[in-house]
């Protein structure tokens, strides 16, 4: 059975701040994260699960990311991330490794590297990185776990200077920590600096597009999919696990009730707690939602 928990919290504290209080609060060991926009595919949590058992020594097991604008069926795209735990970490010295919303982890692997920590728009990937540091094992998954929301406010989201300063001190970071050398810090905060200052936003959302890849079908199949649900049936002992989400002011009520959804009455394994924390004032619209979950798995 699951609980739903909630933290309210009286002022917005930023996405960082709020992954770590919903970090803290988590019961588990084990612990999916999940964005109040996007959906979990059915069968998410359980493959997952069934890595985590097979192989002990993991601490991180993400994904790949299918990206739809509007409805869930227009997928414009798939962010593809490497398999195996050395390709993972040579990635990270070029890009953030890890589909945030996919990665289900171990709560004191998070911990040892020193939780979430705040930094704009980068609060992930600074994790990442301070995990391999600190010697985690990390997988994704070759199959799409999550259905994750875009447009072409994400391609302005992530541009402009601030954006490009914060992406700018996480090269300085590696560098510093030899993560990665000068050269590789050069020709990153180069590539950075044209994508995001001096491309213009339409031109950026293009760019995105083409960087993603198309025509490729990352999920489980029907049958896959049917003949593990039989499996869960017959009473397969997955360990506990916890999901932690975060929710805002400006976040679209609708949306966050779809990916409420996803992760407890849509799943084949489902979580025995979901942790939510409702960072500052929302509005009536999503209490509402919170309070229709409450109702449906209990907790408060």
């Amino acid at each position: 059975m699951t609980v739903l928990n909630t933290v309210f919290l009286p002022q917005n504290k930023g996405h960082g701040n709020a992954s770590r209080e919903a970090i803290n609060r988590c019961s588990n060991s084990l612990i999916a994260r999940m964005d109040s926009d996007d959906i979990s595919k059915e069968y998410r949590f359980r493959v997952q699960l069934e890595r985590f058992m097979a192989n002990p020594k993991l601490d991180v097991v993400g994904g790949i990311i299918s990206e739809f604008e509007g409805s869930e069926d227009n997928i414009t795209g798939f962010r593809a991330v490497p398999e195996s735990d050395a390709e993972i970490k040579a990635y990270a010295k070029k890009r953030c490794p890890v589909n945030h919303v996919s990665a289900m982890y171990k709560k004191e692997a998070v911990l040892s590297a020193g939780g979430y920590l705040d930094w704009h728009c980068e609060e992930d990937y600074y994790l990442w990185l301070r995990m391999i540091e600190n010697g985690s094992v990390f997988e994704n998954i070759q199959k799409c776990l999550v259905n994750a929301r875009v447009g072409k406010g994400m391609s302005s989201r992530r541009g402009g200077w601030k954006y490009f300063e914060s992406e700018k001190n996480l090269q300085l970071y590696m560098l510093r920590h030899r993560i990665i050398g000068l050269p590789r810090f050069v020709y990153n905060t180069a590539v950075r600096f044209a994508g995001e200052v001096v491309i213009p936003n339409g031109i950026r959302h293009k760019v995105f597009h083409l960087m993603r890849e198309h025509d490729k079908e990352y999920g489980l199949t029907v049958n896959e999919t049917v003949e593990k649900s039989c499996e869960t049936e017959n009473e397969v002992q997955y360990p506990p696990f916890s999901v932690a989400m975060s929710v805002y002011g400006k976040d679209n009520a609708e949306w966050f009730d779809l990916a409420l959804e996803s992760v407890t009455l849509k799943q084949t394994v489902k979580p025995n707690e979901i942790v939510l924390v409702v960072d500052g004032p929302v509005p009536e619209d999503i209490h509402r939602v919170i309070e229709k979950y409450q109702k449906i798995l209990g907790g408060g």
